[in-house]
């Protein structure tokens, strides 16, 4: 999530650029805005980058991970499957 303006906007046009010259279909690059698209506390509008990413997704079919911190697994997966879209 780079803003599409200022020093950022220099860095998202490069992963841009880079992500064509390599032109490897399996990779997948979205430019999302954060700030731009949820100002005024808007968080609805990550729908928007919901709606770009879900198919590719749902195509990875699974997801393995193994977290081992010495606390509740299921209260700290539960906690990272909802925070997860923010950070991803």
């Amino acid at each position: 999530m780079i803003d599409k303006k200022g020093s950022q906007k220099r860095i998202g046009d490069q992963f841009t650029r880079m992500h064509t010259e390599l032109k490897d279909s399996d990779l997948s690059y979205v430019w999302f805005d954060f700030h731009g698209e949820c100002k005024k506390m808007k968080y609805e509008n990550l729908s928007k980058l919901v709606d770009i990413v879900k198919d590719k997704l749902l195509d990875y079919s699974h997801f393995t991970a193994e977290l081992n911190y010495g606390f509740d697994f299921r209260q700290q997966f539960n906690m990272a499957k909802n925070t997860s879209i923010l950070t991803t």
